[in-house]
């Protein structure tokens, strides 16, 4: 089984099966002022024949108003409900609204597609409580017609904890997707993200084949990150 990922900058990226259809993961195009943060726009042809849509949670920067007019018709939607306020003009019967542990699957061209989704984290300091920023992660199992068989973990924004662990620690990861904060956190700020201790404990952890690293910044940071971790770029392409 082939599989060819994009990065489409922010949190989007999609991810070609076999030349036959996409999956993609959080179209979002809206900026804040002043924000220097670069992404291909709605017009590129990376969103044709995306038959399946994630969305990890309802922000500006994973999904907005303009992310949901790239959705083709036909595509089926996986969300958390808090998203449903930008899907009311699409089919109810191709969106399925998920919380943590719930599965679902689907078969697109003859692939079967089991998706799961997996507890994320966010927000929060110190002494706060994770679950106040609760997102969704991915685990994705796709399935062709010879038995062919790819394991993929999408993080979404999340710190490292050990409900997500529970959840993963005996499934085969053969590609995770990790979506990165900052290179080191502050435990006692109001903005906690996985950085790379954390990125380096969901490694070791899981023991994925791929690692790719998403650092959805303004160049300023993605230079300074690069310092320290291959990230990768606007537009670039990987086999996995």
């Amino acid at each position: 089984m082939e599989l060819k990922f994009k990065f489409l900058g922010k949190s989007c990226w999609v991810l070609e099966v076999d030349k036959k259809f996409k999956i993609g993961c959080n179209p979002s195009f809206l900026i804040k002022k002043g924000e220097d943060i670069k992404f291909v726009g709605p017009e590129d042809e990376s969103f044709k024949n995306v038959k399946l849509w994630l969305l990890t949670e309802c922000s500006p920067n994973h999904f907005d108003e303009e992310g949901a007019k790239v959705i083709e018709e036909d595509s089926k939607i996986i969300s958390r409900k808090e998203c449903g306020k930008l899907l009311r003009d699409k089919k109810n019967s191709n969106i399925d609204f998920l919380d943590w542990f719930k599965k679902r699957e689907v078969e697109i061209k003859g692939y079967k597609i089991i998706i799961e989704v997996v507890p994320a984290y966010k927000g929060g300091g110190f002494l706060s409580n994770p679950i106040s920023g609760k997102v969704n992660g991915y685990f994705l199992t796709i399935f062709n017609k010879n038995s062919e068989v790819k394991r993929i973990y999408i993080t979404g924004d999340t710190i490292y904890a050990e409900n997500i662990i529970k959840t993963l620690i005996y499934y085969p990861v053969d590609t995770m997707i990790a979506n990165i904060g900052r290179i080191k956190n502050n435990y006692f700020s109001d903005d906690k993200t996985m950085d790379l201790v954390m990125l380096n404990s969901f490694i070791r952890t899981l023991n994925p084949e791929n690692v790719i690293t998403i650092f959805s910044k303004g160049e300023a940071a993605r230079k300074e990150m690069r310092k320290y971790i291959d990230i990768i770029e606007l537009g670039e392409e990987k086999d996995i």
